[in-house]
């Protein structure tokens, strides 16, 4: 009877675990090689407490998908109009190292990596509680909203083409952390933090610099 007790309990404990696990956020620290590795191993719940302490700019944090699902944007590519050499403007699809400084008034163009045509991103002040974004319904009175724009792939174009882009007006917001909400289907499938600096801070700063800013965590 003992023995039988011990097993149930440690069935009732796996099962909680289980449970848990499903719908938080789970980082992406893998190769885009293999999409699948991003979102399995035992470390979800350590993943979930990094997004909620500690988040790395540049870094794209998938919600964490049933077992097997694979997630519908792999890797992102960001292209900016004012800092940094074309080398640092032209980083090559990733998941984490994302271009991901900039100034206000510089325009961005997004280039996903997808199993979708069609994305949206919304962009929101920080938050801290990145589970916001799974636990509301998003729109444009969700608090910290700032704006939107729909990505969408044309079957024509090429590869290295721009699905949209945007810009944050220096006039409507002011320089600090946002993070770039990307939706599917009405559904949060991934969120990355950025750092925008107001116009001409960072304009005339090297390469290295600018990395170097990128690798600052906001804690």
């Amino acid at each position: 009877m003992k023995k039988l007790s011990i097993l149930l309990v440690a069935g009732i404990t796996a099962f909680s675990t289980f449970n848990f696990s499903n719908g938080v956020y789970a980082s992406a620290t893998n190769s885009t090689d293999n999409p699948a590795n991003i979102i399995e191993g035992n470390s979800i719940a350590s993943d979930a407490a990094q997004v909620q302490d500690t988040m790395v700019l540049g870094k794209l944090y998938f919600v964490n998908l049933k077992e097997g699902e694979q997630p519908i944007m792999t890797a992102l590519s960001l292209f900016g109009n004012r800092c940094g050499s074309e080398s640092f403007n032209h980083k090559p699809y990733a998941t984490e190292g994302i271009r991901s400084v900039f100034e206000l008034d510089e325009w961005i163009e997004f280039h996903p990596k997808a199993n979708a045509s069609a994305i949206k991103v919304m962009v929101f002040t920080h938050k801290a509680d990145q589970s916001f974004y799974t636990k509301n319904s998003l729109n444009d009175k969700t608090p910290g909203y700032i704006q939107e724009c729909d990505l969408n792939k044309d079957p024509e174009q090429e590869e290295a083409d721009s699905w949209g882009s945007f810009y944050l007006h220096p006039d409507e917001v002011s320089p600090g952390y946002y993070d770039f909400v990307f939706i599917y289907k009405n559904k949060v499938v991934a969120t990355m933090l950025t750092h925008f600096f107001k116009q001409e801070e960072i304009y005339e700063k090297s390469d290295s610099e600018l990395e170097e800013l990128m690798k600052q965590s906001l804690n």
